[in-house]
């Protein structure tokens, strides 16, 4: 079967090579804690339903995001990196900035329409040398809403109130628009 979408052009993953990105990425966000003691970390990965993960576009938006962040929080930023994998294109910001605020700012940037709405911007720090997540819920802040309907994503989610051709489809025309710079 051919690939119906645009910009979802990379390679199909599996549920294993997920669950290892996901171990590999917990181990990297600690080691980074570790040696930048005291700092906030953001890591942004992809926010995309279905096997296919990544394409030239997408890399190309997360990549001006990334770019973005840089320049806003500037002297701030310690260190970055970015992977280009299979699973989805990742990158890392170490930031001298109270996780709150890093946190309530990335949430404007997740919350404009368009490809932002793709990323997964997660603001950690190390309490009691174990990850913590700064999220929306410690924030008092709104849920993340579904790319179709609005709703809470979480719930769509789990219900599986949209079908996952019609969800790639949204995701892939919010790539063609690509990202915005507020």
């Amino acid at each position: 079967m051919s690939n119906p979408f645009q910009n979802l052009t990379g390679p199909a993953i599996t549920l294993p090579q997920m669950l290892a990105t996901r171990d590999w990425r917990s181990d990297q966000q600690l080691k980074l804690l570790q040696t930048y003691l005291g700092t906030t970390l953001i890591w942004s990965s992809v926010r995309i339903p279905g096997p296919i993960k990544t394409g030239p576009r997408l890399v190309t938006a997360y990549q001006a995001i990334l770019a973005h962040l840089n320049q806003y929080y500037g002297v701030r930023v310690l260190a970055s990196g970015q992977f280009d994998w299979a699973t989805g294109f990742e990158f890392y910001l170490i930031l001298n900035q109270t996780a709150s605020t890093v946190k309530q700012h990335l949430i404007t940037i997740e919350q404009n329409p368009g490809f932002s709405q793709l990323c997964d911007l997660d603001v950690l720090t190390l309490v009691n040398n174990q990850l913590h997540q700064t999220n929306r819920h410690g924030l008092d802040l709104p849920v993340r809403p579904c790319l179709i309907c609005g709703a809470d994503a979480k719930v769509c989610s789990r219900s599986r109130r949209h079908g996952l051709v019609d969800v790639q489809r949204t995701v892939d025309e919010i790539i063609t628009v690509g990202w915005r710079e507020i």
